[in-house]
């Protein structure tokens, strides 16, 4: 087995062909090939003993998976696809006879100047038309689905659902769209009933496993104005198992009468992500952003492993960007979705270091791994070790990152608005207040003007009333999440 020979190419075909691909590629190229073919020049014979070397590596299961498996440690020792970098807020710590903290943020981009090409799209709208979706919300809505209608693709499958009290398949999940009927029966959608999420989004994760393949961006969007009753569990459930299944669930909330908690656990639970849409004007912006990005996807169903050494206790673990999400620090392997060619994912991880001896200390070992489709690279991964140095002392006075300090800005005032809430639950009216207004300066200090001033609004309010308005939590717990740049007088290295 020469793991330097790319046997897949040799037969001339892909690392995700199946066995009858094989088969079928092998038999032409030995017509093509033997050395007892009529008119085949000598040189053939070379050839030929190396489509017999492919094919025999690759025909064999345990032969394949082993020529796989070197194949990606070759590939890793290259310049990986899945570009990975990491920054420490300290490469030296001392030997103290107590835990220290140290940040390791790590960033996800695509390392490829040349995109491959777009994959194709198995997309499901799961759109609310209750009662309350009436008048401008729904024309909005149909505007924007008719955009998305527009921006598909001859290879992409699509599908419409929409739900009240019931669920109804508008659009059945199909590709080659006939764009003008579709936007017929899109203008026929009108509003009634109430709103039951549970039976939309069982129809719509039907339609998209029809055409579910390892070769397309399994998503269903999920569109709502109102709260659900009752079966908020099962809903959970449906997010939890359309990621098992390879589907994920965007979000999105119209208005303020939804439950944002149930929206952002169906999103979180699948892999998918959750979006506020304060008025009706936005939705096509917030439909045309998340077409893009889907059709922009890179890397497809990503996931970070870490392990941390026997000196290391792993804290805590959250996404930074493109928005905030905190994992389970028990776990050790931890979703991360799809990675956008334009939009890095960048993740922080806390950690507890007990130094035992001096030297160079290994403190965290870390693998990503995920499918490159467009690029013909399934099961890519790229890992990397993380060291400290253990000193007696320091030997000068170490400068956290520009970078990680501006992730911990983000991420402090996102768990300050998380601490807003709980006190709020508790009935802690006077800390929470304080609470909001300590947040409005550190927003303004970074530039969020809009931000601080919802803030300190809703302070106000709650030292009036005793409670926030549905609008402004919404508008303070989303926009802390989605907070994108450094503090102003913080510049990245």
């Amino acid at each position: 087995m020469d793991v330097q020979q790319d046997y897949y190419a040799t037969l001339g075909i892909d690392s995700t062909a199946t066995v009858s691909d094989i088969k079928r590629a092998y038999r032409r190229l030995v017509r093509q090939y033997h050395p007892d073919a009529v008119g085949a020049p000598k040189s053939t014979s070379l050839l030929f003993r190396l489509v017999q070397e492919a094919y025999e590596i690759l025909s064999d299961p345990k032969n394949r998976a082993k020529y796989d498996q070197e194949r990606r440690r070759l590939r890793d020792a290259e310049i990986s696809p899945l570009g990975l970098k990491i920054t420490s807020s300290h490469s030296q710590l001392e030997l103290l006879d107590e835990e220290q903290v140290l940040y390791i943020l790590l960033e996800l981009f695509s390392s490829q100047e040349r995109p491959g090409s777009r994959m194709p799209l198995n997309l499901c709208l799961v759109l609310d038309r209750s009662t309350s979706m009436q008048g401008t919300r729904l024309q909005r809505v149909k505007e924007a689905t008719n955009y998305i209608i527009d921006y598909l693709k001859e290879d992409d499958y699509f599908s419409l659902v929409t739900f009240s009290d019931r669920a109804e398949v508008v659009l059945p999940a199909q590709r080659n769209l006939d764009s003008a009927i579709a936007k017929s029966k899109v203008s026929m959608i009108h509003s009634s009933g109430g709103t039951e999420i549970l039976q939309g989004l069982l129809t719509g994760l039907d339609q998209v496993a029809r055409w579910q393949t390892g070769q397309t961006i399994n998503h269903l969007i999920l569109l709502t104005d109102g709260q659900t009753y009752g079966d908020e569990k099962d809903c959970l459930a449906q997010a939890i198992e359309a990621a098992q299944r390879g589907i994920s669930i965007s979000t999105m909330g119209i208005g303020q009468d939804w439950n944002d908690k149930l929206l952002d656990e169906i999103a979180s639970r699948s892999g998918g992500t959750s979006a506020y849409i304060d008025s009706a004007s936005k939705i096509m912006s917030v439909f045309r952003d998340k077409i893009h990005g889907l059709s922009s996807v890179f890397a497809r169903d990503l996931r970070l492993i870490l392990s941390p050494s026997k000196i290391v206790t792993l804290k805590d673990v959250f996404r930074i960007s493109p928005h905030i999400e905190h994992f389970v620090p028990t776990q050790k392997s931890f979703e991360l979705g799809h990675l956008e060619k334009d939009a890095p994912l960048s993740i922080l991880v806390e950690l507890l270091v007990q130094p035992q001896a001096l030297g160079e200390a290994i403190v965290l070992t870390l693998t990503v791994e995920g499918d490159i489709v467009s690029l013909g690279l399934p099961d890519e991964r790229v890992s990397a070790e993380v060291d400290v140095e253990i000193v007696a002392e320091e030997r000068s006075e170490q400068s956290v990152p520009a970078v990680i300090v501006g992730a911990l800005g983000k991420l402090a005032i996102y768990r300050m608005q998380e601490k807003t809430m709980i006190e709020l639950e508790r009935g802690d009216v006077g800390r929470a207040s304080q609470r909001l207004e300590t947040m409005a300066t550190r927003l303004l200090n970074i530039g969020e003007t809009e931000l601080a001033k919802a803030a300190l609004m809703e302070a106000g309010r709650l030292v009036r009333t005793g409670h926030i308005s549905s609008e402004g939590r919404k508008k303070i717990r989303y926009g802390t999440r989605s907070l994108a740049v450094l503090p102003k007088e913080i510049t990245r290295d």
